[in-house]
């Protein structure tokens, strides 16, 4: 007999068997089972975002030494992650609908190649891959936010957009 079998028959006979139906239906119904513990806005407001605008910025501001380097390819990896992580539901009003929906889908994995690249782009220190990349990020989220989140699109988490060309020519001024 396996251990499956006998862990079925111990469940049953101890009244939990209704308990583990139930387990088994939620994680049918939920993408395979797996579910992000965090909403699919907080994976893009607070992973996306925070990798996402550094390495755009680079392609303006090249880092000046070793670690800021390091840093960069650290986040450009990031930026891969959050591409797959994209692709399961969380804790959002939204994210079942949104996983489940075969654009969001491509979305999630252009972003995901684009993060390939940035990993490539930043270990050769390729300042023109690095801006195609970061040209490439800014079309992939502002076509992905027109088609699913055009109202609000850090749903209001941190109250700050990315920042712009325009910043870094301030921060010049006041150098």
């Amino acid at each position: 007999m396996s251990r499956f079998s006998i862990a079925v028959m111990l469940a049953a006979a101890l009244g939990w068997a209704p308990a583990l139906v139930a387990e088994q239906e939620a994680c049918e119904n939920d993408a395979g089972g797996n579910k992000l513990p965090v909403s699919l806005n907080d994976v893009m407001v607070s992973l996306v975002n925070h990798s996402a605008d550094p390495i755009w910025i680079a392609a303006w501001k090249e880092p000046s030494s070793e670690r800021q380097w390091r840093d960069l390819e650290r986040l450009a990896y990031q930026l891969e992650i959050a591409g797959k992580l994209l692709t399961i539901p969380g804790t959002g009003p939204n994210d079942v609908a949104w996983a489940s929906d075969p654009a969001w889908q491509a979305y999630s994995l252009s972003l995901s190649q684009i993060g390939e690249r940035a990993v490539a782009a930043v270990s050769s220190r390729d300042k023109a891959a690095i801006s195609a990349v970061g040209d490439d990020l800014v079309a992939l989220c502002e076509a992905c936010h027109i088609d699913f989140k055009p109202a609000e699109p850090t749903g209001g988490k941190y109250g700050e957009l990315s920042p712009t060309a325009q910043d870094f020519e301030d921060d010049k001024a006041g150098e």
